[in-house]
């Protein structure tokens, strides 16, 4: 969709400079913008929500524009992410929307705010967005990006949530030494729990490095063995190309079976996972042990 104004064709009137657009068009993007409100939502709900990497959520979108042929560069995903920040803040300072009032009351009426604060960083080298939110409601209260992420940057950011002059009856946030220094500070008495998912991955990171260093063992044993053997099958195959008989024919169709074994064990060595609890190893261990199996079912079937 590429939304166009218009002008009054009569050049005598009086409104023939004034440009129509609109509302509702140029609502579907932000100006100056390519893609619409929906991949600027995509692109956010991937990263903060989902937690994926900057490659990850370039992949998905990327998926999800195929059906349009179009596609995006990674660049234009960091500026999409750019841009869902400075609408969050937007968003989080408008407290003369009514329905902040409204959500003011509700936190109230429950005794006070449960207060989450996660640090997210773009990538390597960009700043960090911290978000603050009230857990019960949902209701994001500040949005910030910020250079460094000191305790007096760390209470900057959590001013917002003071000048509601509200209570604070509860902390979620990550174990980083700054954070839970601020936190202390500002809030001596108040429960602070660490984010369950970055408990998770702390705890399961000894087993996630076991696991990897198991996978690198593994992948160096099967590429040993491995490697020679596709390169064997395919003059196998070159040598009886030409040949039209029926035990050539068979012969063509099981090296086509060896091959594709081979490769889905290589495969198997390149298994990505992510903490807590994708362990790569296991994975493709498992894949080798289906693997396995098929090759057995081929052999008893075989012998029928």
């Amino acid at each position: 969709m590429t939304p166009v104004g218009y002008r009054c064709p009569n050049a005598h009137g009086t409104d023939d400079k004034r440009v129509y657009r609109s509302i509702r068009a140029d609502a579907q993007a932000l100006p100056g913008f390519t893609f619409g409100m929906d991949i600027v939502a995509l692109v956010g709900y991937l990263k903060l929500s989902q937690h994926k990497t900057v490659d990850e959520v370039h992949e998905a979108v990327n998926e999800r524009l195929k059906n349009y042929q179009i596609s995006m560069s990674r660049r234009n995903v960091m500026y999409l992410f750019e841009a869902y920040c400075a609408l969050l803040k937007a968003a989080s300072q408008n407290q003369n929307d009514p329905s902040f009032q409204a959500w003011l009351e509700q936190v109230k009426k429950n005794g006070g705010c449960i207060v989450s604060l996660d640090g997210i960083q773009p990538d390597k080298g960009n700043e960090t967005i911290y978000l603050v939110r009230e857990v019960s409601t949902g209701r994001l209260i500040h949005a910030q990006n910020v250079i460094t992420s000191d305790e007096k940057t760390i209470k900057k950011v959590l001013s917002k949530v003071v000048e509601l002059d509200v209570p604070v009856v509860g902390i979620i946030s990550d174990a980083q030494q700054s954070l839970r220094e601020a936190i202390a500070s500002l809030w001596p008495d108040v429960p602070h729990q660490t984010c369950q998912f970055h408990y998770l991955q702390d705890a399961a990171r000894p087993i996630f490095e076991l696991d990897r260093t198991t996978r690198a063992k593994m992948r160096k044993t099967l590429t040993e063995k491995l490697r020679p053997l596709r390169p064997q099958i395919e003059r196998r195959v070159s040598t009886i190309a030409e040949e039209k008989t029926e035990e050539a024919q068979n012969e063509r169709e099981q090296l086509q079976i060896l091959s594709d074994c081979v490769l889905a064990a290589q495969a198997s060595c390149h298994v990505d996972g992510k903490l807590p609890f994708d362990y790569p190893g296991l994975k493709g261990y498992q894949e080798l042990d289906a693997l396995d199996a098929s090759l057995e079912e081929i052999k008893k079937n075989r012998r029928k």
